[in-house]
């Protein structure tokens, strides 16, 4: 059923890659779900990982199971007259004191880690596609705050030509203009470069080619404004999928420990044979023996690698719980300053930018207000605007780096 399945998502994967797909006739990119959800269907790494992963729970099935037994011909008496006896046989040989449920333990173990590390893939994959969608959103609002500039330069241009025609009185004022429209559109080139880039690099995260086509962003995801950091910290310890892959991997050291210090109880093998004799009776013989355990040192250096092992795996389960906590404090405590910022800027530059445009475009209309003045209040807004949404953009990030640590969404 499992393979039935993989191959079902292997099958989705050629079908969203081609270049004929139903997806293509409505493009994703309007909203950040449409991408993450096209992202987890297409990614070719995030099926490498789940591919991986279920080849690890197969390894379950093929783990704590007994050898095979072995049948056995023999034949005795061989000479000119023929066979004496014939011996057939049955041997097998049994793994006892529970070491078969710790083989199958460890191999559990194992395709817990292997399962949570595909979730961590999964998560980080969100998380890296959010950010790009940000960075793509931006670079769309960027490109329009640059072609509004342009128009207003254009605009002005054109005033200035009709107000002062061919006449050289202040010819230095259309020549300011013109420089500041090449300016302006040489702006706009660079910004749409800055969009086709940031599709390129969100279609290579998806799964798609580079040069797919994405609808137009509908803006940035709204994010919850109400977090703790304790609140954050405590999902992320239960959460989070490379923690839980550490704690499986101590499961498995753990059980691999107490299977080395079985190593010294040895495995018994039960046969039997039936004689099978040309005159005579037929009989039968029966045969237990063991494997006496002598290689003493190899048995101990097996039990301390395992020991080692063991150890090393609680320090890494331990070092990387630490480092989480530290790692979701510094993502929430720049969230929160960002938030800050974006507060400040929204409230105290960006209202007083707007009416220092209002008011130079009311006074330049009104012949009050000169033309560097007006540039100078055009040029100020529209840096306020692109800080503010660097800003935003920063915030989108930092919020999908708090998640991945979390292990989903908040």
């Amino acid at each position: 059923m499992r393979r039935l399945v993989f191959l079902s998502i292997c099958v989705a994967i050629g079908v969203f890659a081609s270049p004929v797909s139903g997806a293509e006739r409505s493009p994703p990119g309007a909203t950040a779900e449409s991408v993450v959800a096209l992202a987890r269907r297409l990614s070719p790494e995030l099926a490498a990982a789940v591919l991986d992963a279920d080849a690890a729970l197969q390894r379950v099935g093929a783990a704590g199971v007994q050898p095979d037994p072995t049948i056995t011909l023999q034949a005795w008496d061989v000479n000119s007259k023929g066979v004496g006896q014939r011996w057939i046989g049955v041997e097998q040989t049994f793994r006892l004191w529970g070491k078969t449920d710790l083989e199958k333990g460890v191999a559990q173990a194992d395709a817990d880690a292997s399962r949570h590390q595909s979730q961590a893939m999964e998560v980080d994959l969100v998380a890296r596609v959010k950010t790009a969608y940000a960075q793509y959103s931006a670079a769309q609002r960027a490109l329009e705050l640059s072609k509004s500039l342009q128009q207003r330069v254009d605009q002005l241009l054109e005033l200035l030509r009709l107000r002062y025609g061919a006449s050289s009185v202040d010819q230095q004022e259309v020549i300011r203009s013109e420089l500041e429209a090449a300016t302006a559109a040489a702006d706009v080139a660079r910004r749409e470069g800055d969009v086709k880039s940031s599709a390129a690099r969100l279609n290579a995260l998806i799964g798609r080619d580079a040069r797919a086509p994405l609808a137009p962003s509908k803006g940035f995801p709204p994010l919850r404004t109400k977090l703790t950091l304790s609140g954050v910290q405590d999902l992320a310890r239960s959460s989070n999928p490379q923690l839980a892959a550490t704690h499986a991997q101590v499961r498995s050291a753990t059980t691999t420990k107490e299977l080395t210090d079985l190593n010294y109880y040895p495995d018994i093998t039960a046969g039997a044979n039936f004689v099978q004799r040309q005159s005579g009776e037929n009989s039968g013989m029966f045969l237990l023996g063991f494997k006496v355990p002598l290689q003493y040192e190899a048995k101990d250096a097996e039990q301390r690698a395992a020991s080692a092992s063991l150890g090393a795996a609680q320090a890494r389960n331990d070092a990387l719980r630490i480092r989480l906590d530290g790692d979701v404090a510094e993502a929430w405590y720049r969230l929160e300053a960002i938030r800050k910022a974006i507060k400040i800027f929204e409230q105290r530059q960006l209202p007083p930018a707007r009416l220092s445009v209002e008011t130079a475009r009311s006074g330049f209309d009104a012949g009050t207000t000169n033309l560097a003045t007006l540039l100078e209040s055009e040029r100020r807004l529209r840096a306020v605007e692109l800080e503010l949404l660097a800003l935003k953009v920063e915030e989108q990030s930092k919020y999908a780096d708090l998640e991945r640590l979390a292990g989903g969404a908040l």
